[in-house]
């Protein structure tokens, strides 16, 4: 007689479940005091990033995936990078290695036979290699120039088998090191977008505040003594969410759609108040040259997040005003 799955009912008690608290700990264990075990190698394989025009990724497995997006992170910076698996390197791909390029190992046993032969062979030909290794007592270390020791104590898993403490270590250290190399470079906003041209990311950092912005005919602006009604009829006819305060042709503040809720929950009258009475005298701005980025991240800072930003010259003068909307 079959079975009627459709009746069949498993019942799972929650509390077999562990909590998330108990494999973030062994995550946050693996990272404790890195920074002094990899601080003898540090410099000297940062020198060595420096001087290769090509760096190319090794591992096999779980490490393989590792390296697979150190190579990515490393391109995405502007830096020649690709992903090899070792077993492959004598089987045609050998010839991707020159005097010129950098070898990086990632392994968690460091003592793989195709690891070895390959960093023999390396070697042999001049080619400088480091790696990243959870061992740096195995064979594999003997054979190479620099390590940093990525070693665990334990997996993330109950069992302490499957790679998850130990690859993310070695994610972390090598994402470190092309950073360290990246800042040391003076990798800038201006370079990170020539390499991410496209969608949202390279909007941020190829256009100008100044070529998204607001204009200053469709922008609200008030003096100092205008009344609340005259704010109103101003925001309303100009409704970009934020109305700017000039005296003299430099701005002196802002009011929000927010701050004239505010006033008139307070009981400010309208005939009788002044916009400099509810207006914030030291408004954020952002300048015309700012890459559109940089505006986002003020607009969403966690500090204060804000719909809109005028946009002002050295001398603080109103050009016009920038809103979260327009940058999406």
């Amino acid at each position: 007689m079959g079975t009627n799955w459709q009746s069949l009912y498993i019942f799972v008690s929650m509390d077999a479940y562990s909590p998330p608290g108990f494999y973030v700990e062994k995550y946050r264990k693996a990272l404790l005091n890195v920074e002094a075990k990899w601080q003898p190698s540090w410099n000297g394989m940062l020198e060595k990033m420096q001087l290769a025009g090509e760096w190319i990724f090794l591992g096999t497995g779980k490490s393989g995936y590792i390296g697979r997006k150190l190579a990515a992170t490393a391109r995405s910076l502007g830096k020649k990078a690709l992903f090899i698996l070792p077993s492959e390197g004598f089987h045609g791909d050998l010839g991707q290695f020159s005097s010129d390029s950098l070898a990086f190992f990632i392994s968690k046993s460091g003592s793989s036979e195709e690891h070895i032969q390959l960093a023999e062979w390396l070697m042999a030909k001049g080619v400088s290699s480091i790696g990243l290794l959870g061992n740096t007592q195995g064979k594999l270390s003997a054979k190479l120039s620099l390590v940093l020791d990525c070693s665990v104590s334990e997996e993330a898993d109950s069992l302490n088998l499957a790679p998850s403490c130990s690859t993310m270590l070695a994610l972390i250290a090598g994402e470190c090191l092309i950073f360290s190399w990246a800042d040391s470079n003076g990798f800038s906003y201006s370079d990170f977008s020539a390499f991410h041209p496209g969608g949202q990311l390279g909007k941020n950092w190829n256009l100008k505040v100044k070529q998204v912005m607001h204009p200053l005919d469709s922008v609200a602006r008030l003096l100092p003594s205008n009344t609340m009604r005259q704010v109103l009829i101003s925001m309303t006819e100009k409704p970009l969410g934020i109305a700017c305060v000039e005296e003299r042709g430099v701005l002196v503040g802002i009011i929000t759609e927010g701050d004239v809720r505010r006033a008139l929950v307070n009981g400010v009258s309208l005939e009788s108040a002044q916009a400099n009475e509810i207006m914030n005298p030291q408004p954020i701005t952002c300048g015309p040259d700012a890459f559109l980025g940089a505006a986002i991240q003020t607009m969403e800072s966690d500090l204060q997040k804000r719909s809109a930003l005028p946009v002002v010259n050295s001398s603080n003068q109103l050009l016009g005003v920038i809103r979260i909307h327009d940058a999406y």
